[in-house]
């Protein structure tokens, strides 16, 4: 059938020599077509797509992180980012050693103050704090702890914030702090933006002041360049005894104030010697009796006011 498409339509016997030829010519060409296409298609059946992520966080450098922990605090384990339009949030995995189930972690969150319009879901949105929220919380980070929030009024140098403690059930002193730092004015005329800072902290062998000690002594690294993110504020004023006469300002712990710095206890398990009163027989003879306690000293009398001490009598003979 496909001979005959070659074929002249006037003649109806056998085909002419040179029409012979041209068939074969050109059924050489769509057979090379043919062969050349098969790889092709083959390839377009086996081609993998490009491997797709359902997460939008990915994981930077430990120095990008946008809080700092204080000197001596927990260490930096992993820091994972998401980015949106109007900000950027992050999870700081910290080091943790405790019994409690969970990750230790700062969760911070940036926002620029503007809220842009878009169909899909980045967006940052950062609710004004409340108890119901706070509580969801930390039933998620801290399930199965109750969590007794403080009511004493604590700040840092970032101004205010509220904390809860709980002790899990392995024993682990368990700490969840929350701060929201705002310009206190109205963001009309004045720069504005937002920071969210939530703070995880269980450890085996801490009590409530050390773990504190991290939500006093954290550092915010970062910030938006744009002249008008600015969730501090106006600076504070200098101090009116700084420079004054008869203002005397001590180093840390001269003026007879405590320090602020905590201390962290070591707790060392010392093994007592078992009642049975067993010991090595490679180092100890069976038959050597065992050394007797030595018997207490009575204390030596205080020698009179104005005579010479005398020296105690030699042992040695």
């Amino acid at each position: 059938m496909m001979l005959s498409l070659f074929h002249d339509s006037t003649d109806s016997g056998a085909p002419a020599p040179g029409a012979r030829r041209a068939s074969k010519v050109k059924l050489s060409k769509a057979a090379r077509t043919a062969v050349l296409a098969l790889p092709l298609l083959a390839s377009a059946c086996t081609t993998r797509s490009e491997l797709g992520y359902a997460t939008l966080a990915n994981e930077v450098p430990a120095t990008r992180a946008i809080i700092v922990p204080p000197p001596g605090g927990p260490s930096i384990v992993a820091v994972l980012q998401r980015n949106f339009q109007n900000g950027v949030s992050q999870e700081i995995a910290l080091s943790t050693a405790s019994l409690t189930p969970g990750q230790n972690a700062f969760y911070v969150s940036l926002a620029t103050g503007s809220t842009p319009q878009s169909e899909i879901d980045d967006v940052l949105s950062l609710p004004p704090l409340a108890q119901d929220r706070l509580q969801k919380e930390m039933d998620e980070r801290l399930p199965g702890i109750e969590m007794l929030t403080s009511l004493v009024y604590v700040q840092n140098k970032y101004g205010p914030f509220g904390f809860a403690t709980g002790r899990s059930a392995s024993g682990d002193v368990c700490l969840y702090a929350w701060q929201r730092i705002e310009p206190n004015e109205p963001a009309v005329f004045v720069p504005g933006g937002t920071i969210s800072v939530r703070l995880r902290l269980c450890d085996a062998a801490a009590t409530q002041e050390q773990l504190l000690r991290s939500m006093y002594g954290f550092t915010i690294s970062a910030y938006y360049m744009s002249g008008s993110w600015n969730p501090y504020g106006s600076p504070p004023p200098v101090p009116a005894q700084l420079g004054a006469i008869d203002a005397p300002i001590y180093p840390l712990g001269m003026n007879g104030t405590a320090g602020t710095s905590v201390v962290r206890e070591r707790r060392i398990r010392v093994e007592s010697t078992p009642a049975s009163g067993l010991v090595d027989k490679d180092t100890v003879l069976p038959s050597s009796p065992r050394p007797a306690a030595p018997a207490p000293q009575a204390p030596a009398a205080s020698p009179e006011t104005g005579y010479p001490v005398v020296p105690p009598p030699s042992t040695s003979q």
